[in-house]
């Protein structure tokens, strides 16, 4: 049985060096295997290219920020199903998240999240999805 079919590939987009490695490693470490992008633009052309099964983003990035990417993600007939999950400091009311999910289907995990917590989210939402 050829595993390579078995990865899952993850598209991880922050702008700052620290969380991109830290999150990266672990989800490395998990079996993952992970794409890095640092920022919207980027993240968008690069899930065009690749395809990700998954797409975790931070919300403030310059350029173009997660929220921005992921309407355009929503938009494009090649990126529209791949999941997303926000990565965020930023303090999320419950109407953020609402919208969040119903206008650009994604959810979001707190950067605070311990590490080993954050790679079961991940895995989660990986049986979720079923893939």
């Amino acid at each position: 049985m050829d595993t390579q079919q078995n990865i899952k590939h993850i598209l991880l987009a922050d702008d700052d060096y620290v969380m991109r490695r830290l999150f990266g490693s672990q989800l490395s470490l998990a079996g993952f295997e992970v794409l890095y992008a640092t920022n919207g633009n980027e993240l968008f052309e690069m899930a065009l290219h690749f395809q990700p099964d998954l797409i975790v983003t931070d919300i403030n990035m310059p350029h173009t920020d997660g929220i921005t990417a992921a309407y355009k993600l929503r938009a494009n007939p090649q990126t529209e199903n791949i999941s997303i999950i926000f990565l965020t400091n930023s303090d999320i009311s419950k109407e953020t998240e609402k919208v969040m999910k119903e206008f650009v289907g994604a959810s979001y995990i707190s950067k605070s999240i311990d590490l080993v917590d954050f790679v079961e989210q991940v895995k989660k939402i990986f049986d979720i999805i079923n893939i």
